[in-house]
C-alpha cells in the first residue's frame, strides 16, 4: 500500500494586527439585560434576593413536583450553562443525588433528566417573561440603540432553551423596543464555558476577528466563554449574579456596573487599544 505523506509548511509571517473598531457586542440576558437583584419573596418564599432568579424559580418548582427540596444556593451553582446541563450538574451533586434515591428508590437516569427538562421547558418560557423578570435595566435600551446607531451589531447568547429564548426576544422587542441583530443557537451549539456560542454569533453577523467583538456577561461561565473566544470580555457586576472579584478571576478584561456603560467603555478604553494594535487584554494589569 502506497502511503502519501503531505508536507505541512508553517508560515513564519505574523498575523496582521487588527486596528479597526468594534463590530459586534454579544450580551447575556438574565443579569445583563434584565432579571436583576430584587426581593420577590412575596411571590416566591425561597427568594434569595439575587439576580438571575428565573431558572432558579422554575427548578425549585420542578424539584418540588418530584418530591425534592433543593435550596436556591445549590440550584445556582452551575449557573450560566445550558439548562439541560445545568440540571444534570445539580442532580450529580452528592446530597441531591442521595435525596432523589431516598424519594424514588433508585438513581436518577438520563430518562429522568429528560422528563424533568421537558417539565422545565414550558414553565421557564412563561416565568422568564413575567413583568418583574423581563423588565430591562435602566439604560439598556439606550445603550443598545447607541451601539446599533454606530453600526455595531448587538447579539445575544444564553443558556436558555429555545422556547424561553423565543419568548424573551419577542417580548423585549414588542414591549420594550429591544432588538438583537443576531442570537446564538443554545440548543445545538456547545455552550459555556466553551467559546462556540460567541463564534455562532460572529458567524451569523459575519464579523471577525475576535478582537472586533465584545462579550459581556454577569456570570463566570459567560465570562470564561468570552475569554476562551479571544474577544474583549466585559464583566457586568452590579445587575448580575457575581461580584467584581469573581468576574475578574474568571477572566474579565473590564468590569462595568451595567450594560448601560458599554458604549462609553468602547470609546474610552477599547477603541484606543485597538488603534494601537493591541489584542484583547494584552496590556491590562493582572
Amino acid at each position: 500500500m502506497a502511503i502519501c505523506l503531505a508536507r505541512v509548511f508553517l508560515s513564519t509571517k505574523k498575523m496582521v494586527k487588527y486596528t479597526g473598531r468594534i463590530k459586534l457586542v454579544i450580551l447575556d440576558i438574565a443579569g445583563t439585560v434584565c432579571d436583576g437583584p430584587q426581593d420577590l419573596s412575596h411571590l416566591y418564599p425561597n427568594d434569595d434576593g439575587l439576580a438571575v432568579k428565573g431558572p432558579v424559580i422554575v427548578f425549585d418548582k420542578m424539584f418540588q413536583k418530584f418530591g425534592m427540596n433543593v435550596d436556591w444556593e445549590t440550584i445556582r451553582r452551575p449557573m450560566g450553562k445550558f439548562k439541560r446541563k445545568h440540571l444534570a450538574d445539580i442532580m450529580a451533586f452528592g446530597a441531591v443525588a442521595e435525596q432523589y434515591r431516598k424519594v424514588h428508590g433508585r438513581d436518577c437516569t438520563e430518562d429522568d433528566l429528560d422528563e424533568m427538562f421537558d417539565m422545565f421547558r414550558p414553565t421557564m418560557a412563561k416565568v422568564a417573561v413575567t413583568e418583574d423578570l423581563i423588565r430591562p435595566f435602566d439604560g439598556v435600551k439606550e445603550a443598545i440603540d447607541a451601539l446599533q446607531a454606530e453600526g455595531i451589531q448587538v447579539g445575544c447568547d444564553t443558556g436558555y432553551p429555545v422556547e424561553t429564548c423565543d419568548a424573551i426576544y419577542g417580548t423585549l422587542e414588542e414591549k420594550f423596543g429591544i432588538r438583537f441583530d443576531v442570537v446564538a443557537d443554545s440548543e445545538n451549539v456547545r455552550g459555556r464555558p466553551t467559546p462556540f456560542l460567541v463564534y455562532d454569533c460572529m458567524y451569523k453577523a459575519n464579523v471577525y476577528p475576535p478582537a472586533a467583538v465584545i462579550k459581556a456577561d454577569d456570570i463566570t461561565a459567560g465570562v470564561e466563554e468570552g475569554a476562551n473566544s479571544g474577544a474583549w470580555t466585559v464583566g457586568i457586576c452590579e445587575t448580575g449574579a457575581h461580584d467584581r472579584e469573581t468576574l475578574k478571576k474568571a477572566g474579565a478584561h473590564f468590569l462595568v456596573a451595567g450594560t448601560r456603560d458599554i458604549p462609553e467603555l468602547i470609546e474610552s478604553e477599547i477603541h484606543p487599544r485597538l488603534e494601537r494594535g493591541e489584542l484583547p487584554g494584552q496590556t491590562l494589569p493582572k
